[in-house]
C-alpha cells in the first residue's frame, strides 16, 4: 500500500514539471512527444513504487530477523 501511495505522489510530482517544460521550453516541445512524456512520468512512478516496496521489505526483514527470534526457533541442529 505504501508503494502505491508513493507512486501516486511521484506521478503528480513528475507530471507537473514534465508537462510544464513541454509547454515552455523549445527543446522539450520539439523532442518530447506525448509518448515520451508518458514514459518519463510512468518511469518515475515505477521507480518510486519499487523503492518504497524495497524499503518496506527490508524494514520487515530487520523487524523479523533471526537475532530477534525466540531461542527454540534459533536451534537449527538436527541432533
Amino acid at each position: 500500500m505504501a508503494g502505491a501511495k508513493a507512486a501516486a505522489v511521484a506521478t503528480v510530482a513528475a507530471a507537473i514539471p514534465t508537462l510544464a517544460s513541454v509547454r515552455m521550453l523549445p527543446w522539450a516541445r520539439a523532442h518530447l512527444n506525448p509518448t515520451g512524456q508518458a514514459l518519463i512520468i510512468s518511469t518515475v512512478a515505477g521507480m518510486a513504487y519499487f523503492i518504497v516496496a524495497d524499503k518496506t521489505i527490508l524494514s520487515m526483514a530487520r523487524k523479523h530477523s533471526f537475532d530477534d527470534a525466540p531461542e527454540h526457533l534459533k536451534n537449527t541442529s538436527f541432533h
